[in-house]
């Protein structure tokens, strides 16, 4: 268990430093991906990778015994 949460707080703070990226950066980031689409109605890829990093990040440090509910 201790690795996954490891695994799960790692790729979390990675989200999450991905996402306080500067604008150009970001951009750089996504067309390596290969995202050139604009979607309509959707939120932004900043803010997709803040929420998902930051629930990674929940979820590993809970796996680890961190945060107990």
């Amino acid at each position: 268990m201790l690795k996954y949460g490891l695994v799960a707080c790692g790729a979390g703070l990675a989200m999450l430093i991905t996402g306080l990226l500067p604008q150009d950066k970001l951009d750089k980031v996504r067309a390596s991906l290969g995202d050139k689409r604009q979607f309509e109605g959707q939120p932004s890829a900043r803010m997709q990778l803040l929420v998902c990093g930051a629930i990674c990040v929940f979820i590993g440090l809970l796996i680890l015994g961190v945060i107990r509910l």
